[in-house]
């Protein structure tokens, strides 16, 4: 990897006023002139040449900025945290519109793998618990990568139940990868050959309700499919959005497979499950494990190719109300990685 460029995008990354429309374009111009990053002047005179990038540049860049932005990337560096950004050896294609940069630490491999994402109520039901765990399990089995985001719940289960079957799993964050703990009942697996943490944040970032929203498309685009083990409705009586549901509407909106646990499966049918096989999600029976899911994907080869259903999409409006499946770790049985 080439140091300079991963510091140049890093700078661009953490200035302020440019996001991922921005270094998006400035990835296009760049190919355009068939121009190196490194080679790119970030003094506003110099950028005559290159207009796209001087104007989305202009009075943004300060150099008062650069020693703190260095110090900061240095950090990163010394924790083996990896910048994935356009043009990266390990980046998907086409890069991720609304992700171009991205911190992974762990396996990088997971990165660009097949992978069906498990998601649910942070509140779960035992018998979510058991169909989480059976599913995942089927999945790590078949070699597929498990991907959720981390919380607890059926995020948590999802992971260990993967890691448990010798599989691998990526924890997609909602906060800044030098916010990553190890939670407790994680410690005892081999996190730089099975697991991958990845962060599309700022490294510093905490956990705001909005960067859980925001997430839930990332998720979306590292998956080949969506499972949705229980989900409420897009918002309960209190006007609280669910992050389970948002993320199988995001499955669906970008044509993803979306599969939902039947809800005649629980004891109290989960509405926000209804509410998904209604709009269009598969109705999962989960007394076959992942069968139902593998042969789908095997049906429209989606298991061929790194999934990136968002990038022909535009982000959805941010919704800022508190999600309330989706929250941050802050039990004390928890370590730095």
């Amino acid at each position: 990897m080439n140091e300079k460029v991963s510091y140049f995008w890093f700078q661009l990354f953490m200035t302020h006023g440019i996001g991922p429309k921005s270094l998006i374009s400035i990835a296009e111009e760049l190919e355009l002139h068939r121009q190196q990053p490194e080679n790119l002047p970030l003094n506003q005179a110099e950028l005559t040449q290159f207009p796209e990038t001087a104007k989305i540049t202009a009075r943004k860049i300060h150099l008062e900025d650069s020693d703190k932005i260095f110090v900061e990337y240095e950090k990163l560096q010394k924790r083996g945290i990896t910048l994935i950004y356009p043009g990266h050896p390990d980046s998907p294609r086409p890069p991720l519109r609304n992700s171009p940069i991205l911190f992974l630490k762990g396996q990088r491999r997971l990165l660009t793998s097949d992978g069906v994402a498990i998601v649910g109520a942070r509140n779960v039901s035992s018998r979510g618990i058991q169909i989480a765990k059976v599913i995942a399990t089927d999945l790590a089995n078949k070699g597929i990568n498990v991907v959720s985001g981390y919380s607890k719940g059926v995020d948590s289960t999802a992971h260990l139940a993967a890691l448990e079957a010798e599989g691998t799993t990526t924890l997609v964050l909602p906060y800044g990868i030098n916010e990553l703990r190890q939670k407790r009942e994680f410690k005892k697996f081999n996190w730089n050959q099975d697991i991958l943490a990845v962060s599309q944040f700022p490294p510093d970032a905490k956990w705001l309700a909005r960067n859980a929203m925001v997430r839930n498309k990332l998720i979306c685009a590292m998956s080949n499919a969506v499972v949705v083990i229980e989900s409420g409705l897009e918002r309960d009586a209190k006007g609280k959005m669910s992050g389970t549901f948002d993320t199988g509407k995001t499955a669906l909106k970008t044509n993803l497979p979306l599969f939902v646990v039947d809800p005649e499966y629980f004891e109290e049918p989960p509405e926000g499950n209804k509410d998904l096989i209604a709009r269009g999600g598969q109705k999962l029976d989960p007394s076959g494990g992942a069968r139902d899911i593998v042969s789908h994907l095997e049906k429209t080869k989606s298991m061929n190719s790194f999934s990136t259903p968002l990038n022909t999409h535009e982000e959805a409006p941010l919704q800022t109300d508190f999600i309330d499946d989706l929250e941050v770790s802050t039990e004390n049985n928890t370590s730095a990685w």
